[in-house]
Formats: C-alpha cells, sequence, structure tokens
C-alpha cells in the first residue's frame, strides 16, 4: 500500500476539490499549462471503464469484454436483462447500458488492463490520481468486487498498490445497489505502468454477486 506519505484517503472517503486542484473523475475546466505537460493528465486512463464498448449479456452468462483481460467468468451485464441490478437500482445515474458482473459460476472473477504512462508531467512526483468507482453486489449476499490499481516503472517493479472496497452487504443494507468510492494520492515519480485489477468474489449462492460500474483513474498537476 502506499505510505502515510502518499496519503491515500481511507475507502469510501470523498476529497476536497482544492485537495486534487478538479473535481472528483473529471479534468479541469480550463487546462493549464501544467496539465499540457503532464501527458496523462486530465482523462480517464481506464479504458472501456464502464462496460459499454461492446454488447452486454441479456441472461446469465459470459461475453466478452472489449479492452479488458478475464478470467473465471468476468463479463459484463444489460440493466436490462432482469439480472441483480435493473435500470432503476441504486447507483451512478450515468450508468449506460451495462456493468460489470462476476458470472454465472466462479468462485473468483476478475478483468484486468495495462496502461502504459510516459514519464512527461509524472517525473516530478508532484502529480495527483484520483481513483473511484462504483462497487456493489446482489440482496442479502456477500458477494463482493474490489477495484485495484498497481503503479510500476518501466520494468514492471512495483512501486506502490491502492484499492477500492469492498461495499460490505451491511454498507449496502442487503439490497442490490452500486456504491460510490473514492481515494487520492501521489502517483509514484518513476511509474511508468498503471495495473488495474477488478476482483470479483463469490461467497454464498450459485452465481458470483460481485458488481462493479464506471471506474475511473484520472491524473492531475
Amino acid at each position: 500500500m502506499l505510505s502515510i506519505g502518499r496519503r491515500l484517503l481511507a475507502v469510501g472517503a470523498v476529497a476536497a476539490a482544492a485537495t486534487i486542484g478538479l473535481t472528483p473523475g473529471t479534468a479541469p475546466a480550463q487546462p493549464s499549462a501544467s496539465l499540457a505537460s503532464c501527458r496523462a493528465c486530465g482523462r480517464n486512463l481506464i479504458a472501456n471503464p464502464g462496460a459499454e464498448a461492446g454488447k452486454g449479456a441479456t441472461s446469465d452468462a459470459m461475453v466478452k469484454v472489449p479492452d479488458w483481460k478475464q478470467t473465471g467468468d468476468f463479463t459484463a451485464e444489460t440493466y436490462a436483462s432482469g439480472g441483480d441490478l435493473s435500470p432503476t437500482s441504486p447507483g451512478p445515474k450515468d450508468r449506460g447500458l451495462n456493468y460489470f458482473y462476476g458470472g454465472p459460476y466462479a468462485t473468483q472473477s476478475t478483468g484486468s488492463q495495462l496502461i502504459k504512462v510516459g514519464a512527461s508531467g509524472i517525473s516530478s512526483g508532484k502529480v495527483h490520481f484520483v481513483l473511484s468507482a462504483w462497487l456493489g453486489g446482489y440482496s442479502d449476499q456477500g458477494d463482493y468486487a474490489t477495484l485495484f490499481v498497481t503503479f510500476a516503472n518501466s520494468a514492471g517493479k512495483e512501486l506502490a498498490k491502492v484499492s477500492l472496497g469492498p461495499v460490505t452487504v451491511e454498507q449496502r443494507h442487503s439490497t442490490s445497489e452500486l456504491l460510490y468510492r473514492q481515494g487520492t494520492g501521489l502517483v509514484p515519480a518513476a511509474t511508468r505502468e498503471i495495473g488495474v485489477e477488478l476482483v470479483m468474489v463469490k461467497l454464498v449462492g450459485g452465481d458470483n454477486d460481485g458488481l462493479a460500474d464506471n471506474l475511473s483513474l484520472v491524473f492531475s498537476p
């Protein structure tokens, strides 16, 4: 995990915009010279962050999720499928058509991707990140999702690792929903690669009901 000096906020804490210089999850309205010098700044670095690229499953089945390396039964499902979540389930307002789902059988399902970033603007050690996600589960079952982000150097050596979640069944009050989680900190100066992994874990029942949507990783100078 990041050291205290990296100042990762506790899971569920919401950073004040003034602390990181931008509204969580979005770029500054007026790009500054420092933003221009940081090529990775001001945009969501996670590809297909809401499972909207590609067609979501309309039944309890696996589909290919573009931009994600899938293990177990990691998949995307439509809110309109009649599955764990519906278009009116508590969660993000800008939810789109699909959400990430752990799938019909696997005890653990994962989706991962590797993001390459250049040195420009990051090597100063003064670039902040904002990591956010909507995470949850199904009904009174304890299945859950956790989002992990690993910062590594050009040789792939881990520099720091942070996580969001899981959201517990108690936090969801035993309802099917997604809750917003966010954290912020400093990007290690030697970062050149970022590993993103969404992990769904089944504790009870037949399906893996770890659920997630609208993942975001944004850098800001």
